[in-house]
């Protein structure tokens, strides 16, 4: 048996998108990528501030593991020119050089560079250390030392990195009042 359906012969199927439903159609997409640019954002954000902190972590990890290694003191400092220790802000460098005189600089050549970051990144490090001396047998000194990661002006999120004395190496989320600290928000 056959079936057939009725059709008008005035009635046809459209053959594409008419205009109105185009510029619906890119208000729509206009809508959603106005509503979603914060959101990428805050994940590029978060994405730096993670690649920081394990490039951190990264680099201490090697310092400390050239120190017992090579049994040797080793230096881990902020470097704006890749050749000396110096008083600039973490995030524009560090170095890793031997320090046999234990005076926190790299006697010769620094053996390890890197770290140069973005401007709006904020890299301090806890009571104003400016580096890392690891001993021969790995440890670090008298006290715990902390590198702190965060947005200038943003202590909304903030990380970081922990040094203790034994010379164990770890990364954590900052508590909101070093976050405030190290966003310059105090």
């Amino acid at each position: 048996m056959k079936s057939w359906t009725a059709q008008s012969p005035f009635r046809r199927m459209p053959d594409g998108f008419g205009l109105i439903e185009q510029i619906v159609s890119m208000v729509v997409l206009a809508v959603l990528t106005i509503i979603a640019i914060p959101s990428f954002r805050h994940l590029i954000d978060q994405q730096t501030l993670r690649q920081a902190q394990m490039d951190y972590i990264a680099a201490l990890q090697h310092a400390h593991d050239l120190a017992v290694n090579e049994q040797v003191r080793v230096v881990f400092c902020p470097s704006s020119n890749a050749l000396t220790c110096n008083n600039a802000a973490w995030n524009n460098g560090w170095l890793i050089g031997h320090d046999p005189e234990n005076k926190g600089r790299p006697v010769g050549a620094p053996l390890y560079v890197g770290g140069k970051y973005s401007s709006r990144l904020n890299i301090i490090g806890s009571d104003s250390k400016k580096s890392v001396r690891f001993q021969p047998d790995g440890t670090v000194g008298a006290s715990n030392q902390t590198l702190f990661i965060c947005l200038r002006g943003d202590d909304s999120h903030a990380l970081k990195v922990v040094v203790a004395r034994r010379g164990r190496i770890r990364g954590e989320v900052a508590s909101p009042v070093d976050a405030a600290a190290c966003a310059g928000l105090d």
